[in-house]
């Protein structure tokens, strides 16, 4: 029998809880206000390292924007008026921790209004990173530090440090150390591309016919190069063992006896998160898919695909659509839920009408992958080791999601968004059972359908992207990814359909 841990762990994730540990806080002293400063903290900017360049002429509540605009957010859409200034200290605390940052420097930290370092240095501590406050006058620190190292306290005591209670380290350097601790990084011989663009040569294919899978292979033999269609004959063929190795590992549920679907959900997935959604290009899909159709057939499965229905440049579409780009301009979204629920609205290809069952346990630690019950026992996809100790219940299970199966894997791009939407719901207080996606005005309630729709919807058009799946009106496509039980949704975006032969054929 399953034991039933006491209310209070069953409702609160250990991680969610708040960190004892307080970072210690560096001062450095730049009185003469050195204008080569400038050009070294610009260096030292980087993915790991943020500079937070507070706005002369703001009000005490607009330090937040800045931090914000420090973490690569974009400046026209941080002042929303859908977020308030605690949410938005909550999203900059989720975004930095997901991005793993381990340092905070805030240029011009004399001019900090009272109680600003100490919202700064709380920030710090929540993401675990060291605060640096480079104080570039000659005025003195002291009242500052108090405030800083009493938590707030001095402010009671004119300015001086109490005698006792709880406080932070505080440490006064000077601008030669500060370059000693904060080194700046190895000079490059060359410009290294983009982590998100860099070359493949997986990605470099010439233009192939458009011809059909029976006839693929021998008219790109007739129109290729010798050495070329050698390439692409290796990548054929290997491709085509992988999809055999894959109808064997599925093989029981070709039978006639088993559910209708099945078969088609785990070719929907296959396709998705392994061999079509991950190429590096569209002519390397398409030849994947030629190989993966051709070889189908010899097991009795009839993989079509209509490209004409797509338009020109068809290949291009079988990859995913949640690419590189579209991430990065969804890191620049203030937003974690805006930003995560466009993830996996684009990744899947369905729309969000089912995402606010998500439960926060559903999501893996890192963002990498989502764990859905599919499973009769659900222990199998619960993410942490003591989560098979929880008292399950049906009911509070979302519901099975037909086209995914069991772990999905995530884009490793897109895995700090989903981690970044994780944390902030850890900082509403979110256990282990409550919702993935909530009310972003009320925590405590979770998103309904429409408002997860129109939150994509929103989204999409700020990055300029058209998901064809949440088209309204009367448009072919418009329930593509809604109703009470989508199949392939990924697939029929593609305008990919499967069909399981038999001896008296099949039905096309």
């Amino acid at each position: 029998m399953t034991e039933t841990l006491p209310a209070a762990e069953q409702t609160e994730d250990p991680a969610a809880r708040p960190v004892v540990p307080r970072r210690t806080v560096r001062v450095v002293i730049d009185a003469g206000d050195d204008p080569g400063l400038n050009r070294r903290l610009a260096a030292l900017e980087a993915a790991s390292r943020i500079v937070v360049r507070p706005n002369p002429v703001r009000s005490t509540t607009d330090l937040v924007w800045d931090v914000l605009a420090a973490a690569g957010k974009n400046p026209a859409a941080v002042h929303s008026p859908r977020l308030s200034v605690a949410d938005a200290w909550k999203a900059v605390a989720a975004w930095l921790s997901a991005a793993h940052v381990t340092d905070v420097i805030v240029e011009r930290a004399h001019r900090l209004l009272p109680g600003e370092p100490l919202e700064l240095a709380k920030l710090a501590d929540r993401i675990d990173a060291d605060l640096w406050l480079i104080w570039s006058s000659p005025a003195d620190p002291t009242r500052t530090c108090n405030s800083i190292e009493s938590l707030g306290r001095s402010r009671r005591n004119r300015g001086r440090l109490p005698a006792s209670g709880p406080h932070r380290h505080v440490r006064v350097i000077g601008i030669s150390i500060f370059h000693d601790l904060l080194s700046l990084p190895a000079p490059a011989h060359h410009q290294p591309p983009h982590p998100d663009e860099h070359a493949d040569i997986d990605a470099d294919w010439p233009a192939l016919p458009t011809a059909d899978f029976p006839l693929f292979l021998a008219t790109c033999r007739r129109r290729l190069a010798g050495d070329t269609f050698d390439q692409l004959n290796h990548a054929y063929r290997a491709e085509a063992q992988r999809a055999d190795e894959f109808v064997r590992r599925h093989r029981h549920e070709l039978t006639p006896s088993r559910t209708p679907g099945e078969f088609q959900r785990q070719l929907n997935a296959y396709l998705r998160d392994e061999r079509l959604g991950t190429a590096a290009s569209g002519r390397l899909a398409l030849i994947r898919l030629r190989a993966i159709q051709a070889s189908l057939l010899t097991r009795g499965v009839l993989l079509r695909w209509q490209s004409a229905a797509l338009g020109p440049a068809a290949p291009d579409k079988l990859t995913t659509w949640l690419t590189p780009g579209i991430c990065r301009a969804l890191r620049a979204t203030v937003s974690t839920h805006a930003a995560a629920v466009t993830v996996l609205s684009l990744h899947l290809t369905a729309a969000p009408d089912r995402f606010a069952h998500l439960l926060c346990r559903n999501v893996d630690e890192h963002g990498q992958y989502l764990y859905l019950p599919t499973f009769a026992d659900h222990a199998l996809y619960l993410r942490a080791d003591w989560a098979h100790q929880l008292d399950r219940r049906d009911d509070d299970e979302c519901p099975s999601y037909a086209h995914t199966t069991g772990k999905t894997l995530l884009p490793p791009y897109a895995a700090d968004i989903i981690a970044a939407h994780l944390a902030h719901r850890r900082a509403d207080g979110a256990g282990t059972r409550r919702r993935f996606f909530a009310d972003p005005k009320n925590p405590a309630l979770d998103a309904s359908d429409r408002a997860l729709t129109e939150m994509v919807l929103r989204t999409c058009r700020r990055i300029g992207v058209d998901p064809i799946w949440l088209h309204r009106g009367h448009c072919e496509v418009a329930q593509l990814g809604a109703g009470p039980a989508p199949l392939t949704d990924w697939m029929a975006a593609r305008r990919l359909d499967v069909k399981i032969l038999t001896d008296r054929g099949a039905t096309l």
